[in-house]
């Protein structure tokens, strides 16, 4: 039944609700077909239904010979882009003046897809026959008549083929295996094999690392410090170890000379083998140049004991004379901040260290790190004393070991950049 109604002089008439197929208003985004290209509704209800046209899960589509047409926002999406959209047609017949309105008309959004796309495998299924008899009789005269360069990439192009069918019952067992390994905790980092043995256990700074570990005990007891202690100047103790140009070791000789006699034997016999690796690490450069006989006469008044030792840990043997590589200075450098520690009480200043060593102090101080330590600030007592202001303390760092030792992490690089 049709209802009536008057607005103005008018007549509206709204047509009953219709649960089957009528005009339809479709929208195509982008490719429009031809007027002549049929469409269907569909509907995914599997009985009939009293529910008007608009309210229900209906589909329209249609199809050429390349492409088919099919629409997005009536199907299951009922709350999706479009469902909540209504056009109204209405006709208007000016012989009676009535407006005939048809409210059960749908909206449908159109996509499409090409034919030839949606019928293309999805997985390539390789060369065919005859492209792999054209590549294997193309490979025959590569290496029969090639150049040793089209030779090599023959040779690496079989090599690097991987057989599909051997892989299949592969999959399997990997996923498993990734699966099933549980991520690692990470524990306390190991020290370097390029420092002294360091007691891990010990809370108290002077034990992490032992005379021994820094010494062997037969170097130590050949090392003779009288000429040191009989000098009257600082020239004269000077002029008693191997290396005379640090006036931090100077400093401290001034100090350990004054020391009670109790601790005046060993800090003076640690000061001079700290000179003895500061006079190692300058004459690196010449020591591959130089032959073993020749070696007492560079490092007057070191005891053999203490060269022998010096060659075996911080040289690699090179036909009849000795180098140090990379690795090896690493090592010496290790020692040498660590007698640096030992020497004033396991702080340091690391400017002074740099400018013995003529190293920046960024590089010191990753070495110092490197054996636990931290590096500090000075403290405003310091600071007060030495007369500096706070800016200029910041170049005045300290290598502070701390017990128990705990060592940094090894950053690892990823690949360069390009």
């Amino acid at each position: 039944m049709a209802s009536n109604g008057i607005a103005g002089e008018v007549n509206v008439v709204v047509a009953e609700s219709s649960t089957g197929a009528g005009p339809a208003f479709v929208n195509f985004p982008s490719v429009r077909p031809s007027s002549k290209t049929p469409f269907q509704i569909y509907s995914r209800d599997p009985s009939a239904t009293t529910e008007d046209i608009t309210k229900q899960r209906t589909l329209i589509a249609g199809e050429t010979d390349d492409v088919e047409y099919f629409s997005t926002n009536r199907d299951y999406n009922t709350g999706g882009e479009g469902s909540d959209c209504q056009y109204v047609p209405a006709l208007y017949d000016p012989s009676t003046k009535t407006l005939h309105v048809q409210p059960s008309t749908p909206l449908y959004l159109l996509a499409h897809r090409v034919k030839r796309m949606r019928e293309a495998p999805l997985l390539s299924t390789g060369p065919s026959a005859e492209a792999i008899q054209w590549k294997a009789k193309r490979n025959d005269l590569g290496e029969a008549f090639g150049t040793r360069k089209a030779k090599s990439q023959i040779k690496a192009e079989e090599r690097n083929k991987v057989d599909i069918n051997a892989m299949q019952g592969v999959r399997g067992d990997l996923m498993k295996s990734i699966g099933g390994k549980e991520a690692k905790e990470e524990g306390p980092v190991p020290p370097s094999e390029l420092i002294p043995v360091p007691n891990l256990e010990t809370s108290n700074p002077a034990e992490v690392y032992s005379r021994d570990a820094i010494v062997p005990p037969a170097e130590w007891s050949a090392i003779n410090v009288t000429p040191i202690t009989q000098a009257t100047d600082d020239r004269g103790r000077s002029a008693a170890l191997p290396y005379r140009r640090s006036r931090w070791i100077e400093d401290k000789l001034r100090v350990a000379v004054n020391a009670p006699s109790s601790t005046r034997k060993n800090s003076l016999r640690m000061l001079y083998y700290l000179a003895c690796l500061l006079q190692f690490y300058n004459f690196a450069g010449q020591l591959s140049k130089t032959s073993k006989s020749e070696l007492p006469g560079k490092f007057p008044g070191v005891p053999q004991q203490v060269l022998n030792g010096l060659l075996t840990r911080f040289a690699e043997p090179q036909g009849k004379q000795f180098t140090v590589t990379e690795k090896t200075k690493t090592k010496l450098l290790a020692w040498i901040c660590v007698c640096y520690l030992a020497c004033d009480g396991w702080s340091v200043d690391i400017s002074r260290v740099a400018r013995d060593l003529s190293l920046t102090p960024a590089k010191v101080t990753d070495m110092f790190k490197s054996l636990g330590c931290s590096a500090d600030l000075a403290s405003p007592a310091e600071r007060e004393k030495l007369g500096v202001s706070q800016a200029d303390a910041a170049k005045l760092r300290r290598a502070v070991l701390k017990a128990p030792v705990k060592f940094p992490k090894i950053k690892r690089r990823g690949p360069t950049k390009r």
